[in-house]
């Protein structure tokens, strides 16, 4: 799928202008989970890969990224006769977002977009994650959607927020004797930054 991606981009040079560059930025992320724990808000991770926006007419564009995306749960979870534990759960993936984008400039040095699409993500981390009280399965890959808006200056530097809303599951989750007990999702808001050459 990979392979296909920048095939499918180096083809569309022919009709289009294409760029290239490199981004990075931070996650923090919350999780959807079926589950007795809680979890706090916002943890902090982060992203970063190369990517590239292909130029179309009318305004619309595409762009896509392949990225080294870490991801961070701090769980906390009260258990029978009120003994309470707190660990952080990492998930590691490469992922791979495409999006489609809307922009108009406002003035020669900078212009504005909007831009949605699906983000594919192949687990590179540990397969299985241990607490004091449970495992995490991580899946092997994941399907999101990105929303968000963003904004470029001079024509090279880019910057842009949106939120990764998780369309499947990041994980199973079992207790010690193989029992499931649940599973989680995780969503992420993120802020970038990326330099087109």
């Amino acid at each position: 799928m990979i392979l296909l991606f920048f095939v499918t981009m180096t083809n569309l040079t022919v009709f289009s202008q294409v760029t290239f560059g490199v981004k990075g930025g931070l996650n923090m992320t919350d999780i959807n989970s079926s589950t007795i724990h809680d979890y706090e808000k916002n943890n902090n991770g982060f992203f970063f890969g190369p990517t590239a926006k292909i130029a179309l007419p009318l305004g619309f564009g595409i762009d896509g990224s392949l990225l080294y995306d870490q991801r961070s749960a701090k769980v906390k979870t009260e258990l029978d006769g009120g003994k309470n534990y707190s660990t952080t759960v990492k998930q590691q993936q490469i992922t791979v977002p495409v999006n489609l984008r809307y922009g108009a400039d406002l003035s020669k040095q900078f212009g504005v977009y909007l831009f949605v699409g699906p983000q594919f993500g192949f687990n590179v981390g540990d397969k299985t994650v241990s607490t004091n009280y449970d495992d995490w399965d991580f899946k092997t890959a994941q399907l999101s959607v990105n929303i968000g808006a963003g904004a470029t200056i001079f024509n090279h530097l880019q910057v842009s927020a949106n939120y990764n809303l998780a369309c499947s599951k990041a994980a199973d989750l079992t207790i010690n004797d193989n029992q499931k007990i649940g599973n989680g999702k995780m969503n992420a808001w993120q802020i970038s930054l990326g330099y087109f050459f």
